[in-house]
């Protein structure tokens, strides 16, 4: 098994890979929301789609805190 050393990400990589999982998470919330029909499952999916438009917005809030263009 042959391993390569990979450079270490800089944190300004780091935050950009954070903010496109979270748009990805927010995408994935949005269709799994608009999918519901059940109260309950409605519920979930509103919790879950607030949670992942919250965690993306604190990660452009963080990037722009440190100066990057987002």
């Amino acid at each position: 098994m042959l391993f390569i050393k990979r450079k270490p990400e800089t944190e300004e990589e780091q935050i950009l890979s954070f903010i496109k999982n979270a748009h990805s998470e927010v995408e994935q919330a949005t269709l799994l929301f608009n999918e519901m029909t059940d109260s309950a499952a409605i519920d979930y999916a509103a919790y879950n789609l607030l949670a992942a438009k919250t965690k993306y917005a604190n990660l452009i809030r963080l990037a722009k805190e440190k100066g990057m263009s987002v």
